[in-house]
């Protein structure tokens, strides 16, 4: 049965691993970026721009070939278009495009794409179509003109245009050639310039899109921490208890992580490379419609390869994170116990456990490194393909001048952008994979409140006990329990019907053996869980009305197992309440430990490591006291608070809790019998029932259980 609940779960968290895109977990990622709409705006109109002055690269490209270093233009017999050659509606855009010059209108090569080879070669044959390009310039500048005259039988000449054939221009002198070219070099530093100018601007709007995406994934990051500890902070014990550390730690780092690197890293990558693939199509259509058609051709085995490999990599994915988790289990065990491991002298049995589960994260990590190496280098193929078939079907096009160099450098420069984001697909996979999951893990933690109910607003004040008269040492402090029932397990009770009541001021010991329900009275006390039946009663008012701030300000508890914070020892007294430090100093005095903290190398600011290990079990206990003190409560419950402080510590301890417990309840639990002789009421528990109840001389006397329990200790 175990194995199989372990099976079960591992295919739960497999299963979690396996799901590869959730829409409401995406809807609720998308959710985080709320407060920041500004940031996420600013994303996208950089991510636009710096996406549109890319596309606009090979377009300017294009253009300043084929209008500047390339440009030529086809002579038509005007006579034929003005008949109506090659039809009417394309020699009327002709008549509206073209230049006359003399009997011929000159019209730009791509003026006729849309013709095929044949209609291109009957037009030659009729005569209406030179089968030569010309070059027309036109007839501004004074030295233009005398090259006109000079060879006015190879050029024809209008009022404002100059014609020449490509192949008589060719053969002109170099001076002469950049005398009638002058437009084209300026045409040419102008597309220069403008081309620096888009990358200026691709290089501006890419940073600012990466810089305002890294912000929101870092903003949105701090804030699913924030929301996290807050949530984890506020559950109460039994989701604490039930719930692995190394699982809560996780949720807040990694997982975290993971969704921020999505936001980082895939979803604005997602948007730039959809809008760039969608414009490269556009473009390409723009261009050439032909060329487009067969330049998609290629995207049939491109969509094929895309759902094997992410079928394969969801499937790879899986296998490493389970792996990941397995490895990170066996070692967060494993060093958390490593005294055992030494011990018991099973180091080397470890190692080779760790080596197998090393190298079967090894393997699950290669599996996912062939399939990246497969998909990448096939990818290069399909592009190069794709680049071939465009060269192969433009060649004759070119040859009959149907499309021009421009086009054909501008299609393959395209063709690559538009495969760019395709190679990348593999690692955009793994992060949203991982985000996914990782955002699952998240939000399920989120949405599972098991808190102590926090909606009471009653506070009570009570006097200084100082201020009371003679006759009445406390004013606040009466606590009740009123047939109490409480478990942890259900089915497995702790406390059945309990009821007693402890007078204002006075100190009351519990005791009783193991499991009777002792530090289960003070965890309920200080509402740390709340019962299942009954109520509990301070100063006649229900616990469940006051504010859990109120109560446990009210309601302080020294614990056996002391815990400190990383920092220093006033720190640690203070824990963030904004004590002075002569306060601080004052509650270390009345708790006995302010000669041993002097004696430290830098005193009250000594650090504490990790653990504490540089203070021994009493002074840690010392500290713990001085804690309670700083805060004056008016009621103190101390939980085996004496276990672990030596007899000589414990005499010295008790003067200050003279003091500290004077006109206040306190609830004193513990083992020893000797620290509650002095206890006005002394309350003994058996199976989570009240089975006696006096002072220390009374209970002995009755010879029942508190008289055997201090036999055993003391014979």
């Amino acid at each position: 049965m175990k194995e199989q609940h372990k099976d079960q779960k591992n295919q739960n968290n497999q299963e979690d691993i396996i799901r590869g895109y959730s829409p409401e977990v995406m809807r609720r990622l998308i959710g985080l970026t709320g407060p920041y709409k500004l940031a996420v705006f600013i994303t996208i109109i950089t991510l636009i721009a710096a996406t549109t002055a890319e596309l606009l690269t090979p377009i300017l490209i294009q253009r300043t070939l084929d209008n500047y270093l390339l440009r030529r233009e086809y002579a038509l017999n005007l006579a034929a278009v003005e008949a109506g050659k090659p039809n009417r509606e394309l020699a009327d855009k002709l008549l509206r495009q073209g230049k006359v010059i003399g009997p011929r209108l000159f019209v730009p090569i791509n003026s006729l794409k849309n013709l095929n080879g044949k209609q291109k070669e009957a037009a030659q044959q009729e005569g209406w179509l030179d089968r030569e390009d010309w070059y027309v310039f036109q007839a501004t500048s004074a030295e233009a003109g005398r090259i006109a005259a000079q060879y006015a039988d190879l050029i024809l000449s209008s009022s404002e245009w100059h014609a020449i054939k490509v192949s008589d221009r060719n053969g002109l002198s170099r001076e002469e050639r950049k005398q009638i070219r002058q437009n084209d070099y300026k045409g040419l530093t102008r597309g220069t310039l403008q081309y620096l100018g888009l990358l200026a601007v691709i290089l501006i709007f890419t940073f600012g899109q990466v810089y305002a995406a890294s912000w929101i994934a870092q903003r949105v990051m701090a804030d699913m921490r924030g929301f996290l500890f807050n949530h984890i902070i506020r559950q109460s014990l039994s989701y604490l208890s039930k719930t692995p550390v190394g699982s809560l730690v996780s949720r807040v780092t990694s997982d975290v992580g993971t969704i921020a690197e999505f936001f980082d890293n895939v979803s604005t990558s997602f948007l730039k490379d959809f809008a760039l693939m969608a414009g490269v199509v556009v473009v390409m259509f723009m261009l050439d419609v032909k060329l487009t058609l067969v330049s998609m051709a290629a995207l049939i085995p491109t969509i094929i390869l895309i759902l094997i490999f992410r079928k394969k990599m969801r499937e790879a994915f899986r296998r490493v994170r389970s792996r990941v988790s397995a490895v990170n289990s066996f070692l967060s065990e494993r060093i958390s116990g490593m005294s055992t491991v030494q011990l018991f002298d099973t180091e080397k049995q470890s190692a080779r456990d760790f080596n197998i589960k090393g190298e079967e994260l090894l393997n699950a990590e290669l599996s996912q490194i062939r399939y990246m190496a497969v998909f990448r280098p096939l990818i290069e193929l399909i592009t190069s393909a794709a680049i071939a078939l465009v060269l192969w079907y433009s060649t004759d096009l070119h040859q009959a001048g149907l499309v021009t160099l421009g086009v054909l450098i501008a299609f393959v420069e395209l063709i690559q952008k538009f495969f760019q984001p395709v190679r990348d697909i593999a690692e955009k996979f793994n992060i949203l994979q991982s985000a996914m999951a990782g955002g699952e893990r998240v939000f399920a933690m989120l949405d599972s409140a098991e808190r102590i109910p926090d909606t009471g607003t009653d506070i009570i004040t009570c006097a200084d006990p100082d201020e009371l008269p003679p006759e009445k040492t406390s004013q606040c402090g009466e606590i009740t329990f009123e047939n109490v029932h409480f478990s942890y397990i259900p089915g497995e009770p702790v406390l059945q019907g309990l009821s007693f009541t402890l007078p204002p001021g006075t100190t009351t010991a519990i005791v009783g053996a193991t499991g009777s329900g002792k530090t289960t009275i003070a965890n309920l006390l200080t509402r740390l869980w709340d019962p299942q039946q009954g109520s509990i009663f301070l100063d006649g008012q229900d616990i469940r009305g006051r504010s859990l701030a109120d109560l446990r300000e009210t309601i302080q508890p020294v614990q056996q197992d002391v815990f400190l914070f990383a920092g220093t020892i006033a720190e640690n007294i203070d824990l963030g309440t904004g004590l002075d430090e002569q306060r601080i100093e004052q509650a270390a005095e009345l708790a006995k430990a302010d000669t041993f903290i002097r004696r430290l190398p830098k005193g009250y600011q000594t650090e504490i490591t990790e653990g504490a290990v540089n203070l021994s079990a009493g002074q840690r206990q010392l500290i713990a006291f001085a804690r309670i003190i700083a805060r004056d409560p008016r009621v103190i419950i101390l939980d085996e608070a004496t276990a672990n402080i030596d007899t000589e510590t414990e005499s010295l301890l008790q003067a200050g809790l003279d003091s500290l417990l004077k006109n206040r309840t306190a609830l004193i639990i513990a083992h020893r019998l000797s620290t509650i002789r002095r206890a006005n009421r002394i309350l003994v528990l058996g199976h989570g029932t009240l089975l006696e109840d006096g002072t220390h001389g009374e209970l002995l006397a009755q010879g029942g259980v508190y008289h055997d329990l201090y036999e055993l200790q003391f014979s």
